[in-house]
């Protein structure tokens, strides 16, 4: 017996797994990593898949910067690390803390809000003296929760953070911590010489003095456990806002200090971590910043620019979710799906690849789809098209328009997808989007340059080639830039969600 994939079903089913795991029953991720922690963390950290070894480059004090695109899994890697390290070493021996910007900004300031009169490039001095006092404090509470830490009945180190606190120094609120030292009001007595030794010898510091004697104590504590700080939520950072920048800037600075200075130390088990989109850390401009990428960063990233389709390693993470073998999971599809009126066949894996931006989080939900949408029956181009349909408008255009929140005015999201929904056709210009703007009356709030720059960034635009017919998109290598002046490409999952017109005229006419 055969169908559309020209191969029969025991072959198919014998390719990887046995029979009796169905396509249906396989497990494929959820949007979000911390909602998979959550649920299972045992099944996340089993599946996970570690193509550039972070645990243990995290552990030797090798690698501390985690780059990527939107939604490749910098957050996953964070938890896959503390998840991987208590696996090896037992639960109680590791000790991390999330600290998570895009949540504190909910409730606390934004460091979006920063501004020149803050940060400067004249006032870098301050900025990292803030963020070297805001990593060290969260590490040092980390390690006076640990009973085994040589500080965590050292009355000098519990008094120092407790003036911290009472100083506002101690907060988990950046901007306000870079206020406190800036107007360097507060004194705080520390310990002279070594902590842990009985002296009742201090010295008084200023606020922009007292993150290096923390950043001392935390060095100098001992214990056998491990003690992690990944900082993550620096995605909202598409602004014309150099505060923003140099404040980014002054972190990684800082937590390559930290990461340095930790690796002199035998047995230090401190450790930090920093989640960063790699179009922020372009951004992010300062001497050091081609030497920190390269001796400290691990790049997620997830090559689409293969000419065939399987040799992208996302089926590999695909797979390792499911835990089936690669060749099961591309068995399980069609070999080509057939689209439009004339009914011309496209290649299955390219088809579904091309309604993601080439990311896990995108894979994923695109898969749960498909299991949604087959139920039980065999795998079709029919239904590989009608996933695809359900996962463009249910997933990638309600993810494209929440992104959007706090990046963009709150008139352009309310209106985003009217605006690309009046794009007329697939292939368009700038003057196509001023057009959609100027529709949404959105015109004394964007430029078309401004929203086309975002939309590029976030994958639901490319840069488009009329000569050439050559497409980039950022997502598929993410060191593209917005051409400013051109021609582009709407995502086809857009397309899909709104119902552009795929062809109607030559750009230009």
């Amino acid at each position: 017996m055969t169908d559309d994939r020209g191969t029969s079903h025991r072959s198919r089913a014998g390719a990887g797994r046995p029979a009796d795991r169905g396509f249906r029953s396989l497990y494929f991720g959820l949007a979000a990593a911390e909602n998979e922690v959550a649920k299972d963390p045992e099944r996340f950290r089993r599946t996970y898949f570690d193509r550039w070894s972070l645990a243990e480059k995290v552990a030797d004090h090798e690698r501390f910067l985690i780059l990527g695109p939107k939604g490749a899994g910098k957050s996953a890697a964070a938890a896959f690390v503390s998840l991987k390290w208590e696996a090896q070493l037992g639960e109680p021996s590791i000790f991390a803390k999330h600290v998570d910007f895009d949540e504190l900004n909910r409730t606390q300031s934004p460091l979006t809000s920063l501004d020149h009169k803050l940060v400067s490039g004249e006032m870098n001095s301050m900025t990292d003296a803030a963020w070297k006092l805001f990593l060290s404090v969260r590490l040092l509470e980390s390690l006076l929760s640990d009973p085994a830490s040589s500080i965590s009945r050292d009355p000098q180190a519990i008094r120092l953070l407790s003036d911290l606190q009472e100083a506002g120094l101690a907060s988990d609120d950046y901007p306000k911590v870079l206020r406190r030292v800036r107007e360097r009001r507060a004194l705080i007595r520390v310990p002279f010489g070594e902590f842990g030794r009985s002296s009742s010898d201090t010295e008084t510091l200023s606020p922009g003095q007292v993150g290096d004697a923390v950043l001392r104590l935390i060095l100098q504590a001992t214990t056998p456990n491990r003690h992690l700080l990944a900082i993550d939520g620096l995605d909202k950072a598409i602004s014309e806002n150099p505060a923003y920048w140099q404040t980014l800037a002054a972190l990684v600075r800082v937590a390559d200090t930290l990461r340095r200075e930790a690796s002199k130390i035998s047995q230090c088990h401190i450790y930090v971590m920093v989640m960063c989109r790699s179009d922020v850390f372009r951004h992010t401009q300062f001497a050091d910043a081609p030497k920190i990428a390269a001796d400290g960063a691990v790049h997620i990233e997830w090559h689409a620019e293969a000419a065939d389709p399987r040799e992208v390693l996302l089926w590999e993470y695909l797979a390792r979710k499911a835990e089936v073998d690669a060749d099961f999971l591309l068995a399980c599809l069609p070999r080509s799906v057939r689209v439009g009126k004339q009914g011309g066949a496209v290649e299955a894996l390219r088809y579904v690849l091309e309604f993601t931006r080439y990311t896990p989080r995108d894979i994923s939900q695109l898969f749960n789809t498909l299991q949604e949408v087959a139920g039980g029956h065999q795998l079709s181009g029919r239904f590989v098209r009608a996933a695809a349909d359900r996962f463009a408008s249910n997933h990638f255009l309600s993810e494209l328009i929440a992104e959007a929140v706090g990046l963009l005015p709150s008139r352009v999201v309310a209106s985003l997808d009217g605006v690309l929904g009046s794009l007329p056709a697939r292939k368009f210009d700038l003057n196509d989007l001023e057009a959609g703007i100027n529709e949404e009356g959105l015109a004394d709030v964007i430029s078309a340059r401004e929203l086309g720059e975002y939309l590029f960034l976030q994958g639901a635009i490319g840069n488009y080639d009329q000569s050439s017919g050559y497409v980039q998109f950022y997502h598929r290598r993410d060191t593209y830039k917005f051409k400013r002046r051109g021609s582009y490409i709407l995502h086809n999952a857009v397309v899909y969600a709104l119902n552009v017109p795929w062809n109607t005229r030559q750009l230009g006419d």
